[in-house]
């Protein structure tokens, strides 16, 4: 008899209810959270990233009798960006020139950096001389923060479990005078 008042009273009693809703819900809204803090992070990369590409470009341009080299252009870009740390080990350039007529042949991101590898492979990096109409792709890999949850999960995973942020830019060189 008692072990069926037990029952009964468990069933009709309401503690615990709101137990169950932070249980349920807390999961999601920490899931969301951690997307919005890995997405406004990517987005923070992202523009640091092409900020600091143009600010380069524009070295680039104006210095056709003198056009950095690959590890200069790396180090301009570094430099420039907020997110210093690793840079010059996780950055990647391709530049050459490309004649408007070719830019259809141009597909895929740039090539990001292979980190199992040991050493960085040749890729397309021409300076461009006078009047030439220059593409600059630029490739730099980010940690995610958080990558089990929220956004982090989502990424394409490159080297190491780290993601690349791909930047695209056009410009020409400016003619001596």
């Amino acid at each position: 008899m008692t072990s069926l008042f037990k029952r009964s009273s468990f069933r009709a009693s309401e503690e615990g209810g709101v137990t169950i809703e932070f249980v349920l819900l807390v999961p999601l809204v920490l899931y969301f959270f951690f997307l919005a803090l890995e997405t406004g992070l990517w987005s923070a990369r992202e523009i640091m990233l092409r900020r600091a590409t143009n600010l380069a470009v524009r070295d680039v341009r104006l210095s056709t009798a003198n056009p950095p080299g690959y590890e200069e252009m790396k180090s301009l870009i570094c430099e420039r960006s907020s997110f210093t740390a690793g840079c010059l080990d996780g950055i990647r350039i391709e530049m050459r020139a490309l004649p408007v007529a070719e830019w259809d042949n141009v597909s895929g991101p740039a090539l990001c950096v292979d980190r199992s590898e040991d050493y960085d492979p040749a890729n397309n990096f021409t300076a461009g001389q006078q009047n030439n109409i220059m593409l600059m792709r630029v490739c730099r890999l980010f940690e995610p923060l958080l990558p089990g949850t929220g956004l982090g999960r989502e990424l394409p995973a490159g080297s190491d479990g780290a993601y690349g942020v791909h930047i695209t830019t056009a410009f020409v060189t400016e003619p001596r005078g």
